[in-house]
């Protein structure tokens, strides 16, 4: 599933805002309201539920991280 970060979604029962705002939101709700965090889209998928959320989560922080670089096995004298 390709997700625009920057698109314009409603979380429910906390009004609109940005997809990366609503998934980030939605991860620090308590527990028991997290498991009922839907998120809804005018794209395709257009409801996304706990799991999809869970899911863009991960992507999203894996995408923020920066690459580790590869070190040079060459000594330098």
């Amino acid at each position: 599933m390709r997700v625009d970060p920057e698109e314009l979604v409603e979380l429910r029962y906390h009004g609109s805002m940005k997809l990366r705002s609503a998934v980030a939101r939605a991860m620090l709700l308590l527990p028991t309201e997290r498991r009922m965090a839907t998120i809804i889209r005018q794209s395709n998928p257009p409801v996304l539920k706990f799991r999809a959320i869970k899911h863009l989560s991960n992507a999203f922080e894996r995408s923020r991280r920066p690459k580790a670089r590869k070190r040079s096995l060459s000594k330098s004298s």
